[in-house]
């Protein structure tokens, strides 16, 4: 019985023993942990970092905010127009594809087509700087609007965009500059889109012939005009005294 427990203690003895190279490996094993613990304590001391300085930024940000300030504060002058019924009215023109938020500030807005520049067309709906441009030639080349309708006559106008402005828009026709058909001549007739080249010859060739036009009735007796163009294309002409 005695040796057994000898012999066990001994197992144990040699089981809880190093030997030298794991004595080696525990001791740099300890080292390296030391070394760790050293590094962690003295990297915060010898590693110091400036604090940010925030100042600029803040300068920067402020100086932003003021000119956006500016900017808003310019945009409102240069955008109210008092318009035909003294009221004044806040807009913000779109583009020409009348695309995008509208924010519409107004409690009336009516255009005369025949006063209106560029600038305060650009107050409708759907109307930009281009659009604007294209409604005032045309304008001139018919010599002023008869009715709102004429706008579908203009270049890439339709009726979704024209629906948008209808009730926004009026005519005077008192604004209209008709020619005199006595003595217009055929280069100037045949510059309005309502005068193309047959029918402008028709009325050259036949004041030609009676001298001179005594009343706008006389158009009728020319061949192709009709009731119908009749209608449109007096509103255009006139007989001088």
């Amino acid at each position: 019985m005695k040796s057994v427990l000898k012999d066990t203690g001994r197992q144990m003895i040699d089981f809880l023993m190093f030997n030298r190279a794991e004595l080696r490996g525990i001791n740099i094993l300890c080292l390296i942990l030391l070394a760790l613990i050293t590094v962690q304590f003295l990297i915060p001391e010898t590693i110091k970092t400036d604090p940010i300085d925030f100042k600029p930024f803040e300068k920067e940000v402020k100086s932003f905010e003021m000119q956006w300030k500016q900017a808003e504060e310019n945009y409102r002058k240069t955008h109210i127009n008092k318009n035909n019924h003294g009221k004044y009215t806040i807009y913000f023109p779109m583009n020409d594809t009348g695309r995008g938020t509208i924010k519409v500030l107004k409690k009336s807005l009516i255009l005369d087509l025949n006063t209106a520049d560029t600038f305060d067309l650009q107050q409708l709906r759907g109307i930009g700087p281009s659009f604007a441009k294209r409604i005032v030639n045309y304008r001139e080349r018919i010599r002023g609007f008869s009715c709102k309708d004429q706008l579908l006559e203009v270049f890439g106008m339709d009726s979704a965009r024209f629906s948008w402005i209808r009730d926004h828009v009026t005519v005077t026709l008192d604004s209209i500059h008709p020619f005199d058909i006595n003595n217009v001549t055929f280069k100037e007739l045949l510059r309005h889109p309502y005068f193309p080249f047959v029918l402008t010859k028709q009325i050259m060739i036949y004041r030609q012939k009676k001298k001179a036009f005594r009343n706008l009735d006389e158009l009728r007796s020319i061949e192709g005009v009709n009731d119908s163009i009749f209608r449109r294309i007096s509103i255009y002409l006139r007989i001088l005294p």
